[in-house]
């Protein structure tokens, strides 16, 4: 019995000697989600990998893993810990000589946003428990949300009025079948645009380029200056982002080519995101979503700017869908100053939330109505003009101090905050 209680304490003793060895270099973490893209509230998988890379086994580490502060994780039994940035999945572990532990668990993001997954703060002990040392596993993995599609019922209606007003005016101006020319293929056209024989004698893809009137394309404009200097309102920039959704869908659906324009600025390495040529499919929709999902509560220029990058892109007679969060009688004056030059039609579509919905031909009919239609012909969806703040001073991006009805508003989500 002695010899064998000798044998014990001398074993604890070389384990404890080993385990004073810092065994956290040895030690690798990851954390991966198994998609870039996600909807709203849908779940998703998150695969962590802990890896032992000695010899020797680790008695004990204690893993505080970092996620998104608004995930939702499903299982139980879980130790988890919020704190104002991040929320804390924290548990023990022990590992085998050469052991990789891996475990993946059920999440889900219920807001628009991009998310970064940050790593994990790792413990380790000694055989004994007496002593422990910590380290920070760093990494930035990410996954991008989009944004929910707009709940208006109204919207359906008023852009399939508008989008049919475009197509009767296209066959009516112009000859259906006219071809202008043709230029390189850039990925966001329909394969059926594709001319093989300019393309076998150019040596690269390109495509018919038709008269406008004859290929109907529209231009989304998303606008997310809100009229006031240093103002911004998360809560309508964020449903001009999901109306933007839902407007691209619409086109989708009815096979209508779109570009997309707009003064967003965006978090995360995507580029630049100000102009997407016209397209239709996936690629374009999805590069469109993306860019939504990482959009910010800033913009890169103001409305005016926007709306006169819209005036030199656009080929005459090209119809516009602007999306923004508030309208005022200055933005209706730039739509008309855009329909003028442009020659075609403005659908303007304001995020302003309980208004009615429905069309009108003046202003005085559609503040009661909750839409505007003015003199120029612009149509206006979802929101009433608002005179009282709009008299308030909702104008121009150079007035440096927002009404007492709309006081500034924090975010709450990772990417705008």
């Amino acid at each position: 019995m002695l010899l064998l209680f000798v044998l014990l304490v001398l074993g604890a003793f070389l384990l404890e000697r080993a385990s004073l060895k810092d065994e956290l270099p040895y030690i690798s973490y990851t954390c991966r989600p198994d998609r870039r893209q996600t909807e709203p509230g849908q779940p998703f998988t998150i695969t962590t990998a802990l890896t032992n890379r000695r010899r020797l086994p680790v008695a004990f580490l204690r893993l505080e893993e970092q996620f998104p502060p608004s995930l939702a994780i499903k299982g139980e039994g879980l130790g988890l810990r919020s704190k104002p940035d991040s929320l804390l999945l924290c548990s023990t572990v022990f590992l085998m000589p050469r052991e990789i532990l891996t475990r993946k668990i059920t999440v889900s993001l219920p807001e628009r946003g991009r998310y970064i997954f940050r790593g994990a703060l790792i413990y380790a002990g000694d055989f004994l428990g007496l002593q422990e040392r910590g380290r920070q596993f760093r990494q930035t993995e990410e996954i991008v949300v989009y944004p929910a599609a707009a709940k208006n019922q109204a919207l359906p209606q008023v852009l399939g009025s508008f989008l049919g007003d475009q197509s009767v005016r296209r066959f009516i101006l112009e000859d259906p079948i006219l071809t202008l020319g043709f230029r390189e293929y850039t990925g966001h056209e329909p394969q059926r645009s594709i001319s093989w024989p300019q393309s076998l004698a150019k040596g690269r893809l390109m495509v018919k380029q038709y008269d406008y009137t004859q290929d109907l394309s529209v231009t989304v404009l998303l606008n997310t200056d809100c009229g006031i200097k240093n103002y911004r309102d998360p809560q309508l920039i964020e449903e001009a982002f999901s109306l933007a959704r839902s407007v691209c869908e619409n086109l989708e659906a009815k096979k209508i080519r779109y570009s997309f324009l707009t003064n967003a600025t965006t978090a995360g390495a995507m580029g630049q995101w100000s102009f997407l040529p016209a397209g239709l499919g996936g690629q374009h929709f999805y590069t469109i979503m993306e860019g939504l999902g990482r959009a910010t509560y800033d913009h890169r220029e103001p409305c005016s700017s926007l709306l006169k990058r819209a005036e030199k892109r656009g080929d005459h007679g090209q119809a516009h869908i602007l999306i923004t969060p508030r309208q005022s009688p200055r933005l209706l004056a730039m739509v008309k100053r855009l329909e003028v030059l442009s020659g075609g039609k403005v659908c303007l579509l304001s995020a302003v939330p309980g208004a009615a919905s429905g069309t009108a031909s003046g202003a005085a009919s559609g503040a009661a109505s909750g839409v505007a239609s003015d003199t120029a012909s612009v149509t206006a969806a979802g929101v009433a003009p608002d005179t009282a703040a709009d008299a308030g001073g909702l104008t121009d991006a150079g007035d440096n101090t927002p009404t007492a009805a709309y006081a500034n508003t924090t975010a709450n989500q990772e990417v705008p905050a």
